[in-house]
């Protein structure tokens, strides 16, 4: 769903689909046309919306809208000044053209409730950046684990990471992560930024393990209850 008053503009959609509630994207706009986007959707019947994961100093425009915080995801980032390391085992290939069903129930047994994503999220974030693919490994030609990886002014991005509950253990994720570093490296980037959240400490522990540091700075999940 698209609403629009004269230049302004938000899309809506669930946030995934164990969460219906709707998310917005302010593509442009203000706190004022915010507050008519959650009229709107409250009049419709939705009690509860909320914003993308912002940068804090994104995060003023919405509060004058009436979102509130709701969660925090934690920035870490990687160095790419040198190569990393990909003597590796477990093989992993880029693609332009992921099987987005596959990847989307893979994600869905990997994570739970609300940090889940839809397979229109997923897509969202293949779509974020200029140069952006997908990483793949495979485990008796069933997908066993993915990263969506993305490019913009030198900044790479990994978007999401996922492991098949039943491939995990194997170290397809340490695979996955250095694959990822090395794609970030080759397209020119100078750093890779993830997020994670602050209480996922088995993933904490991984991207330490492989170099990723904490940067300090969270991203912000906003909520609006009408």
């Amino acid at each position: 769903m698209t609403l629009s008053a004269g230049w302004y503009r938000a899309r809506v959609r669930p946030w995934n689909d164990s969460v219906t509630a709707p998310m917005v994207r302010l593509d442009r706009g203000g706190g004022d046309f915010l507050a008519s986007v959650t009229r709107h959707l409250n009049d419709i019947g939705e009690t509860v919306v909320y914003s993308p994961a912002l940068y804090p100093d994104s995060t003023n425009v919405w509060k004058r809208g009436g979102f509130r915080a709701h969660a925090q995801l934690e920035l870490m980032e990687h160095g790419l000044a040198t190569r990393p390391d990909a003597d590796q085992i477990i093989q992993v290939a880029p693609t332009g053209n992921p099987d987005w069903g596959a990847i989307h129930d893979l994600d869905s047994r990997s994570f739970q409730g609300f940090w889940t994503m839809s397979e229109t999220g997923l897509r969202e974030a293949f779509e974020t950046n200029r140069t952006s693919s997908v990483l793949q490994t495979f485990a008796d030609g069933t997908l066993a684990g993915y990263a969506i990886v993305g490019m913009q002014w030198g900044i790479a991005y990994l978007h999401r990471i996922a492991v098949s509950p039943e491939a995990s253990g194997a170290g397809r994720g340490a695979a996955l992560l250095t694959s990822a570093l090395v794609w970030a490296r080759a397209h020119g980037g100078r750093s890779m930024i993830l997020n994670v959240r602050d209480d996922n400490e088995r993933a904490l522990r991984l991207y330490e393990r492989e170099g990723f540091t904490r940067t300090g700075t969270a991203l912000v999940v906003l909520r609006h209850e009408g």
